[in-house]
């Protein structure tokens, strides 16, 4: 039997990855006749490598890829579709504040963008990371299919290039670039004054989406980065290079950052106060006196109770030692090595919230096992969003704040706005957004009934508000986990504008 001859690269293609080995900052990407992707080379830098001089032409700052402009042309066009009420699929119809709505976001965005301008004072999103799969969210950014198949030939060479494409997806970023500009360009109208984004991201595209929101809500808008602990070390991905990577980040920016702030963390059991002696002046945490090795003067205590003396280095003075020891405050060790600590209640704390700080561990682990028992010891979705995380994260709000999620996944961020709002009291309402991503027919969820993404997201937030529900209060029983169903549909008559 002949063997087929091995594919190889043409010389052009040999060269450019020769030159990029040497100068990877002189490979760009440009568009071939068809709008395929492809490697180039950008002979300005290239000469101004090799040149050692300042080659001709003015600089500027400035973050591009191939399709910017159509991306952000599309974020602006008209949208022909509407959304369909679903009833039968909601959850407390007449009363629900909260949304689900199914379609792709693009298109719901642009249908939601004049009805909640200036009014989500929270954007949550977890989108894909471009890890090398290929994308699921429809591509608006080139031409059009039939321009596509008159250029080259008939369907069969057009799936030839989507396959090669997705096999160079790994290293090709402006698809995911566009995809998430053009949403991003959309959903900054969404934020009121106070409001901010948070996105979570991994290694594959950080730095380009920082890029991106500095473009779309400005650098001067930027909150903070923080960085979260997905697993433990030595559970995490080792590398080739024995580097274990567990952490993810979530960049935050607001509107406008000067109307912007968290709500801080409440000063509780939770980080260090506590009153195991049940003292009347009600939560305290140990302040320890001792201060070594700052050259501080040396004051002397004794524990009325028993007597023992206590000498150590302290900022305090001794006047101020002797009147917490009368107020009861001192903390007196048993064992003379150590020393005494000082009672700081946390009723003279001016604030009742200490400051928020990059995020710890927060375990997909726990809530992997709390989605199994939701849905009867079955595994529906792989790798969900720490609901701890999220409801950490909706905790900055206020308590009465509007929360979108436009890549909503397994509705975690639904799920987690129920919680906290049975928690705390809050009025928070959400609204998700999920495309009705096919499940794989060979998964559990498939063979559990679950045909689509949006059909795992809907049902977590019936189980989730059910169990909630049960668990309050029956005077907290207006705690609101209802929600209403829509779906996009191409039709021009707005039939479902008038229900959100």
């Amino acid at each position: 039997m002949e063997k087929n001859a091995p594919q190889t690269l043409g010389l052009t293609d040999q060269n450019v990855d020769k030159i990029a080995a040497l100068f990877p900052n002189c490979v760009t990407e440009t568009q071939d006749e068809t709008g395929a992707l492809k490697k180039s080379i950008n002979f300005d830098a290239l000469k101004q490598a090799l040149s050692g001089s300042v080659v001709e032409g003015g600089e500027t700052y400035e973050f591009s890829w191939v399709g910017k402009n159509a991306a952000a042309e599309e974020a602006f066009k008209p949208i022909h579709k509407t959304l369909r009420s679903c009833p039968e699929e909601s959850v407390d119809w007449d009363k629900t504040q909260n949304l689900y709505i199914e379609g792709d976001n693009l298109d719901v965005l642009k249908l939601l963008r004049e009805e909640y301008r200036n009014k989500v004072k929270m954007i949550y999103i977890d989108p894909p990371y471009n890890t090398g799969n290929d994308f699921i969210y429809k591509d608006n950014f080139r031409m059009s299919e039939k321009d596509w198949t008159e250029k080259t030939g008939g369907k069969t060479e057009k799936r030839k290039r989507q396959s090669e494409k997705k096999l160079d997806s790994s290293r090709i970023h402006s698809d995911w670039l566009s995809m998430i500009y053009s949403r991003l360009l959309i959903a900054r109208d969404f934020l009121t004054d106070d409001g901010a984004i948070f996105i979570s991201i991994d290694d594959n595209e950080v730095d380009n989406l920082k890029k991106i929101c500095e473009e779309v809500f400005g650098a001067a808008n930027f909150v903070c980065t923080f960085i979260w602990n997905t697993k433990k070390a030595a559970q995490g991905m080792a590398t080739a290079n024995m580097v274990v990577t567990n952490h993810e980040y979530i960049l935050v920016y607001a509107k406008e950052k000067s109307n912007f702030r968290f709500q801080g963390v409440d000063r509780d059991e939770n980080n260090g106060f506590f009153n195991p002696d049940n003292d009347p002046r009600g939560l305290w945490k140990r302040q320890y006196l001792q201060r070594k090795g700052q050259g501080l003067p040396v004051r002397t205590i004794t524990d009325p109770a028993t007597g023992n003396t206590f000498s150590f280095e302290t900022p305090y003075t001794q006047e101020k030692l002797e009147r917490w020891i009368q107020e009861g405050r001192i903390i007196f060790p048993s064992d003379t090595s150590k020393y005494p600590a000082r009672k700081e209640f946390l009723s003279e704390y001016a604030h009742k919230q200490q400051l928020v700080t990059s995020l710890g561990l927060f375990a997909t682990k726990a809530t992997t096992e709390k989605l199994y028992a939701l849905f009867d010891g079955k595994k529906i979705f792989n790798n969900p969003k720490p609901d701890t995380l999220i409801q950490f994260l909706v905790g900055q709000t206020a308590k009465d704040a509007l929360v979108l999620d436009f890549f909503s996944g397994s509705a975690t961020t639904a799920h987690a706005v129920m919680q906290l709002n049975a928690q705390d009291g809050g009025k928070r309402r959400f609204i998700m957004v999920q495309l009705p991503e096919e499940c794989d027919k060979n998964s559990e969820a498939y063979k559990a009934g679950y045909k689509t993404i949006c059909d795992i997201g809907k049902e977590r937030i019936r189980r989730a508000g059910a169990l909630i529900k049960e668990s309050v209060k029956p005077n907290e029983s207006s705690l609101d986990t209802g929600f209403r169903v829509y779906k996009i549909i191409d039709d021009n008559t707005r039939e479902a504008s008038s229900d959100l």
